[in-house]
């Protein structure tokens, strides 16, 4: 949850204005989320989030959730992304610019992991049989006269895995969209999903084209300035 001004709608009434009203299962769990952002931003230590979150658990009226909450929450006009954490640790494993974080931007972005992926899996397969083909066709010449076409079970055994990339789309799909939406949670400042991506930092690799793109246009603007 982003600790600014919008937190406050995350209640089912704005308890600054609406504090005799009575509070409901919801508006507890809107306290819980936001003492557990500010607990992963390090604004509360854990024996203050512990306390907080024991007196959240007992809240009956809504105006009993300000004096939880009020001193974590930016207002508006703070710098863009303050209410957003990325932990150094997690920095460390690729670019966050550009990462996806709403449901149709990670819908989309895991189709283009998935085209990717088809696109990984026919220059795999094309490499090799075009090498064998070419082999096939040296040997051919030398000896004069046609051969078994043997660089077919090189053509069958490196397409399967282009057959099966294109006959699983849709479990891949579902499969990059879970790991986006983790991303998307860490990036947002959830602890639970920081935690699973720093337990295998490796299954949740990735990296935005457009910053794939903007790195090879830096290293070329380098290599320019070098020349």
């Amino acid at each position: 949850m982003a600790l600014d001004s919008s937190a406050w709608s995350s209640f089912s009434a704005d308890p600054r204005a609406e504090g005799g009203l009575r509070a409901s299962d919801a508006d507890r769990n809107a306290v819980f989320e936001i003492l557990n952002a500010a607990l992963a931003e390090g604004l509360l230590d854990i024996a203050e989030h512990g306390e907080r979150l024991d007196a959240a658990a007992g809240l009956r009226r809504l105006g009993e959730a300000v004096p939880l909450v009020e001193d974590l929450i930016r207002p508006d006009g703070g710098p863009p992304g303050s209410g957003t954490l990325v932990r150094p640790e997690l920095e460390a494993l690729d670019e966050y610019s550009g990462i996806p974080t709403t449901p149709e931007a990670i819908d989309a972005a895991a189709v283009e992991l998935y085209r990717e992926d088809v696109r990984k899996a026919i220059v795999g397969a094309a490499t090799p049989s075009l090498i064998t083909v070419l082999i096939w066709a040296v040997t051919c010449f030398v000896a004069g006269s046609l051969i078994f076409f043997w660089p077919a079970f090189v053509i069958l055994g490196t397409g399967i895995s282009v057959i099966t990339t294109v006959s699983s789309r849709s479990s891949i799909i579902r499969r990059r969209r879970e790991m986006l939406t983790t991303r998307a949670r860490a990036r947002l400042g959830d602890p639970r999903a920081q935690a699973e991506i720093e337990s295998n930092p490796s299954a949740f690799r990735y990296e935005p084209r457009s910053t794939r793109a903007d790195r090879r246009a830096r290293r070329r603007e380098i290599d320019r300035r070098l020349e």
